[in-house]
């Protein structure tokens, strides 16, 4: 079946019940073909798939999951902020209701409402209209009253509903409550209740939506949007200790390098001067990825909380953007949005780069170590350590060896050497240089420079990193940008680079 869109929109303005009975009993005729549902695996979202490695991450640092309050009353906003509760409250939402109209019957509705149901009982119609003004009857159960009570089809329930002016003419009524703009609005609440209940620290950490009334949407800026909020309370908690906490966090996250910077204004639930910016460096670049703080006594005080608490936030959609690549958060988030674009073989294979690799000198000469001696030792038999490299990296001196500690296995796996290309706009791997499109990457090229990166970063000489059966690009250390993996699904093709590598990699203070 196909909708005849220009045919039924222009139908409806004329006579929308009609139309709406017409175009339902279509549904009605027995199908011409089976419909038969086969799709073995549906595509997960890049949002929830962000939270959820999140949610992973919080967990096992030992944070407990809650929910927070999503409506708050404006005078929360005043107890946390106090004066510049104001201008915060500029990116609210405000709650409005509907008022529950006084709806009349003269004899002129009377008469219109016999035409749609000539036997209606208009004595039973007055006590559902009086019950839906007290708010005894919900809107969406409006409808199925009137069918219900009144005996009529369902299309002359919504005939008569279109009969009342009152209904199309209300003002919404605003209220003193608003959608939460800040997680932290709503964080008071929680800890309030919680305190001297459990043992200290409590730990805790919420994800969920936020609402802020934007000026505008565009590639940076959503009105509705996820938080990822952290709350710790204890006697002893501090800005130091909440730093380390932080740094460590963004490292499971995957990224290597974090920094501070305390902010000129602090924000007034926030402790004077105890307000941090939190980067990451990524790319190459360091990127604004958090807020970070001790809560002002003051507001803590007006929710009667006694103990300090530390507290960080940042945009899960602003993190997915970081770690995806993506330029225009729309894109990310809403399917409307994207664009389809045909990519060439050559295309994707450009695309295909390292996730992480070494920036120094020292670092790429790591690298080209182990691929060199992998190459010259694939065949030792096991238990066998290669030594790789010797030097001084980040002041230390280390020697970096390959290592193979089953007995009777080959130093290097069979998958080490395979080369990665993209044929038919799918990535694959083989050993012969046909295969398709070169991306001038081999997958010990690809491990070399995970570990090259990592021992050039790392504050501890004492280094491990075991790669067995590689199933994804991830493992391997290799990413597409996002547009690309998008464009990939949307066609139905694949990343196969499935195979076993078996490759450990070790670094050492030298004696």
């Amino acid at each position: 079946m196909r909708i005849e869109i220009k045919k039924v929109k222009e139908q409806a303005k004329k006579d929308f019940e009609k139309t709406w009975l017409e175009t339902s009993a279509q549904f009605e005729q027995p199908p011409k073909e089976k419909f038969i549902f086969e799709k073995k695996q549906g595509k997960a979202h890049i949002l929830p798939d962000t939270v959820n490695m999140l949610r992973n991450i919080l967990l096992e640092m030992g944070f407990d999951e809650v929910e927070n309050m999503t409506i708050i009353p404006e005078e929360d906003v005043y107890r946390q902020y106090g004066p510049e509760a104001a201008v915060i409250l500029d990116r609210a939402f405000y709650i409005a209701k509907l008022p529950r109209p006084e709806i009349g019957l003269d004899d002129t509705v009377i008469g219109k409402i016999r035409n749609i149901a000539k036997d209606i009982k208009i004595d039973i119609l007055q006590d559902i209209l009086r019950e839906y003004k007290k708010g005894n009857i919900e809107g969406d159960d409006f409808t199925e009253e009137l069918v219900t009570k009144l005996d009529i089809k369902t299309e002359q329930a919504t005939a008569i509903i279109d009969l009342f002016s009152q209904l199309k003419n209300l003002v919404p009524v605003p209220t003193k409550q608003t959608f939460r703009s800040h997680m932290t609005g709503t964080w008071y609440h929680t800890l309030s209740a919680m305190q001297d209940k459990q043992e200290y620290p409590i730990a805790l950490f919420s994800i969920g939506r936020r609402y802020r009334n934007e000026q505008k949407e565009d590639a940076g800026h959503l009105r509705v949007h996820n938080s990822a909020s952290i709350v710790i309370m204890d006697p002893n908690i501090d800005m130091i200790a909440g730093r380390r906490i932080v740094k460590k966090i963004f490292q499971r996250i995957g990224f290597k390098k974090t920094k501070f910077e305390t902010k000129k204004a602090t924000s007034k639930y926030y402790a004077n001067r105890v307000e941090d910016e939190v980067y990451v460096m990524h790319n190459g670049e360091w990127l604004e990825i958090a807020d970070m703080g001790m809560y002002s006594q003051i507001s803590l005080a007006n929710f009667n909380i006694k103990y300090p608490v530390f507290n960080v936030g940042f945009g899960v959609e602003r993190l997915a953007m970081v770690l995806e690549g993506y330029k225009d958060i729309r894109q990310m988030i809403f399917p409307q949005f994207y664009t389809e674009e045909t990519m060439t073989d050559a295309q994707i294979a450009h695309d295909v780069k390292y996730i992480d690799e070494p920036k120094t000198n020292e670092g790429k000469e790591i690298a080209q170590a182990i691929v060199k001696a992998a190459l010259a030792h694939k065949d030792d038999i096991a238990p066998v350590s290669v030594s790789v490299w010797k030097g001084a990296i980040n002041g230390k001196e280390i020697e970096i060896e390959l290592t193979e500690r089953e007995e009777g296995k080959k130093l290097i796996g069979p998958a080490a050497f395979n080369k990665i290309f993209v044929k038919d706009n799918n990535i694959v791997n083989a050993l012969d240089d046909s295969a398709g499109e070169k991306t001038g990457i081999t997958y010990i090229d690809a491990i070399a420079n995970k570990a090259a990166s990592d021992i050039e970063s790392g504050s501890e000489p004492d280094y491990e990193l075991y790669t067995g059966m590689v199933k994804n690009l991830g493992k391997l250390n290799l990413k597409i940008p996002a547009a690309c993996k998008k464009y990939m699904e949307a066609n139905n093709k694949k990343a196969d680079i499935k195979g076993p590598v078996f490759v450990t990699i070790t670094a050492k203070a030298c004696d």
